[in-house]
C-alpha cells in the first residue's frame, strides 16, 4: 500500500494507533516503573502512552538516536522509540522495507549496541525475534571476549531453547490472558531497588461496574478454644512406612489478638456495605448461630448471604516423623460413604447436614431450606485455579519480599519445605487459596485477620486502602465511627431484621454503590479484590447522613432486657452450643 498510495498508507497507520483506554494492568506497569531510579526504557511500540505517563523521562526519537550514549553517560532517564512514534507517522518502522532500512543505518545499530554493551537489559513483553537485535547482542559479546556483556534477561512464558549466550530466561506461568503475571518480576526488582517515586500523569478514576458487589469473609473466629493445626500419620495403600502430614496455619495464643475484633461485626459490616456476603461452607454453623436461625435464612432467601466451597486444603507432607524437610500438597475431605479402595469427596449436601441438623418434626422444612442453600453455593473446589494451589504457592515463594516476611531463607529451594517453616508456608497457601476464591467468584472485597492482609498485599500486588468500610457501617448503625457493630447487635438482635429492610431501601442501595465505587481494588493487580474492604477515599458525608437517617427511621426502640437470639435452634441444632466460651466471650445463643 505504501508504494501505491503513500498518503493513504500513513492515514491508515495513524487511525490504527490512536490513543487507547488505559487498562489497570498498564497502570500497574507504570506504577512499578516509577519505583525504578534512572530507568532507561527502550521500546519498539509506536504508541505514545509511555511518554504521556512518564513526562519526567526524556524522549529519544529515531531521528535523534545519536543522543542515546550521552544520556546514558549522564544517567538521564529516557524513553527511546526504536520504531518511531504515532505522532510522526513517517518515522514508524512497520513494513519490510522499513526494517531493511534501519539495518543499514550505522548510527541506529551503534546506539542499539551501546545499550547492550553498557547496561543490563530486561526484555519485558518483547519476544526477542528481531534479527538486528539478535545480531547486535552477538556483536557486543564478541567485542568483549574476556568479560563479556550483560547478562541480560528475558521475562517469558515460553521455553525458548535458542537464546543468545548473554541472555538468561526468567519464566512465569500464564494465569491471565493479558500476561499480568510477568509484572511480578518487575515488581520484585523494584522492591529491592531504593528509589524516589516518579510522578506520573494522573488518570481519571474509573467507575465501578454494574455487577453486584461481593464481599468474601476469609476468616471468621468466635470466642472459644480452637485447634488451628494437626499432625497426622498415614500409610499408602501399598502399606509403606508411615508418612506425616501437617495441616492448618498453626496459630498460637500470643499471635492472635482479639482486641477490637468481632466475627459478628464483620458479617454485619458486609451486609450493610455489599450486595452479597460470602463465607466458607466450613463456617456455616458459626454464621447460623451468630445471626440466629430466622435472620440467617432470611438473608439466604434474599440472596444476600451465600456459601463458598473452598479449594483443596494445603498440607505439608513429610516422608516420616523425623524428616527435616517436606513438600507442599493438598488434601480433600472425604464422604462418610468413601471406601478404602475408592475415594469419594464429600458433597455439598453432606457438608451442610454435618453442621446443621433439623430438630424432630422440622425435617420437611429443613429439606427445603437445605436445597435453597445448596443452590446458591459457589463451588470453587472444581475451579481450574484450585488445581494449582500448591504450584501457585511455590511460585509466590520466588518473591524475595514474601520469603523475607515468612522468615524463609533465599537459599531454600521452593519445592523443599523445611519443617521449621511449615506454618508460615501453610499461611501463605491459605492466602493464595483466598485469592483463588476471590478470582473465581469475582469478589469486590475480602476480609482477612491475623496479619494475613499484609501478606496478601505483597502476594497480590494489591492497592493499599486509606479508609475502611467499617467506619461507614458503624456510623450508619450507631451514629458513631469505629464502633463494634457486633456488640451493638448482641444487645438488640432484632436489629438484624431492620438491616434487611435498610438493604432494600434506596439509601441502602446508594451506600452499597458508593462503597463499591470507592473500593481500593486495582484491576491491574494479580487479584482484583480490595483487601479488608479498604477504600481509596472516605464515603461522602451526604451519603452517610442519608443512610443514617433512613436506618434511624426503620429502627424502633425495643426492650433490651432480653439477649436471646432470633428463634435460635427453632429449626436446627448445631454443634456450636458445645464450644468452650472464653472468660470474656459471649455465647452464640
Amino acid at each position: 500500500m505504501r508504494l501505491v498510495n503513500q498518503s493513504r498508507y500513513f492515514t491508515f497507520l495513524s487511525e490504527q494507533f490512536r490513543p487507547q483506554h488505559t487498562s489497570g494492568v498498564y497502570k500497574r506497569f507504570i506504577s512499578t516503573l516509577c519505583k525504578l531510579p534512572n530507568a532507561y526504557i527502550v521500546t519498539t511500540n509506536v504508541d505514545e502512552a509511555l511518554e504521556h505517563s512518564l513526562p519526567g523521562h526524556f524522549t529519544i526519537q529515531r531521528s535523534d538516536i545519536e543522543r542515546l550514549p550521552q544520556l546514558l553517560h549522564q544517567r538521564t532517564p529516557f524513553i527511546c522509540k526504536l520504531h518511531g512514534s504515532a505522532s510522526s507517522v513517517e518515522s514508524m518502522i512497520f513494513s519490510k522495507r522499513d526494517y531493511e532500512s534501519i539495518q543499514l543505518s550505522n548510527s541506529y545499530l551503534d546506539a542499539v549496541q551501546t545499550i547492550f554493551s553498557n547496561t543490563t537489559v530486561l526484555f519485558l513483553g518483547y519476544g526477542l525475534q528481531d534479527e538486528y537485535v539478535l545480531q547486535s547482542l552477538q556483536t557486543c559479546s564478541a567485542g568483549r571476549p574476556l568479560f563479556g556483556t550483560g547478562p541480560h534477561f528475558i521475562v517469558t512464558s515460553k521455553e525458548q531453547d535458542e537464546l543468545p549466550a548473554t541472555v538468561r530466561r526468567i519464566r512465569y506461568e500464564v494465569d491471565a490472558a493479558d500476561h499480568r503475571d510477568a509484572l511480578q518480576i518487575l515488581e520484585v526488582i523494584a522492591d529491592f531497588t531504593p528509589s524516589q517515586p516518579i510522578k506520573t500523569v494522573n488518570e481519571c478514576e474509573e467507575t465501578a461496574s454494574d455487577r453486584q458487589s461481593l464481599h468474601y469473609i476469609a476468616d471468621l473466629i468466635t470466642p472459644g478454644t480452637w485447634q488451628t493445626s494437626q499432625s497426622l500419620r498415614f500409610k499408602s495403600l501399598e502399606g509403606e512406612y508411615p508418612h506425616e502430614m501437617i495441616i492448618g496455619e498453626g496459630y498460637v495464643d500470643d499471635e492472635i489478638n482479639f482486641y477490637n475484633y468481632s466475627a459478628l461485626h464483620d458479617i454485619v459490616v458486609g451486609l450493610l456495605c455489599f450486595d452479597i456476603v460470602c463465607v466458607s461452607i466450613d463456617h456455616l454453623a458459626c454464621v447460623h448461630d451468630l445471626l440466629g436461625s430466622e435472620a440467617f435464612w432470611i438473608f439466604v432467601e434474599s440472596g444476600s448471604l451465600r456459601l463458598v466451597i473452598p479449594p483443596s486444603a494445603p498440607v505439608i507432607i513429610f516422608s516420616d516423623e523425623q524428616s527435616p524437610v517436606g513438600d507442599l500438597g493438598v488434601i480433600n475431605l472425604g464422604s462418610k460413604n468413601s471406601l478404602l479402595e475408592e475415594f469419594s469427596p464429600i458433597g455439598i449436601s453432606e457438608r451442610i447436614r454435618r453442621q446443621l441438623s433439623p430438630i424432630n418434626g422440622k425435617e420437611h422444612e429443613a429439606d427445603r431450606l437445605f436445597q435453597l442453600l445448596e443452590s446458591t453455593v459457589f463451588d470453587v473446589s472444581e475451579a481450574k485455579l484450585s488445581d494449582s494451589l500448591a504450584g501457585k504457592t511455590r511460585g509466590a515463594l520466588m518473591n524475595p519480599s514474601i520469603r523475607r516476611m515468612l522468615g524463609v531463607s533465599l537459599g531454600t529451594p521452593r519445592n523443599i519445605i523445611p519443617r521449621w517453616v511449615s506454618f508460615p508456608i501453610l499461611r501463605l497457601a491459605k492466602v493464595i487459596s483466598c485469592g483463588i476464591i476471590c478470582q473465581d467468584i469475582q469478589a469486590s472485597s475480602t476480609r482477612m485477620i491475623f496479619g494475613s492482609e499484609k501478606l496478601a498485599d505483597v502476594a497480590f500486588s494489591a492497592s493499599e486502602g486509606k479508609e475502611w468500610d467499617d467506619s461507614a457501617a458503624s456510623y450508619v448503625l450507631t451514629g458513631h465511627f469505629n464502633s463494634d457493630v457486633g456488640e451493638f447487635i448482641l444487645k438488640e438482635p432484632t436489629i438484624l431484621l431492620d438491616i434487611l429492610r435498610f438493604r432494600e431501601s434506596s439509601a441502602g442501595e446508594s451506600l452499597r454503590c458508593e462503597v463499591a465505587q470507592c473500593l481500593a481494588a486495582d484491576d491491574g493487580s494479580q487479584v482484583v479484590t480490595a483487601i479488608n474492604a479498604g477504600l481509596r477515599q472516605a464515603i461522602p458525608t451526604t451519603v452517610l447522613e442519608q443512610a443514617r437517617d433512613q436506618f434511624s427511621g426503620l429502627f424502633i426502640p425495643r426492650n433490651n432486657s432480653s439477649c436471646s437470639r432470633l428463634q435460635c435452634g427453632g429449626i436446627f441444632e448445631t454443634p456450636m452450643s458445645e464450644l468452650l466460651v472464653g472468660e470474656n466471650g459471649v455465647a452464640p445463643c
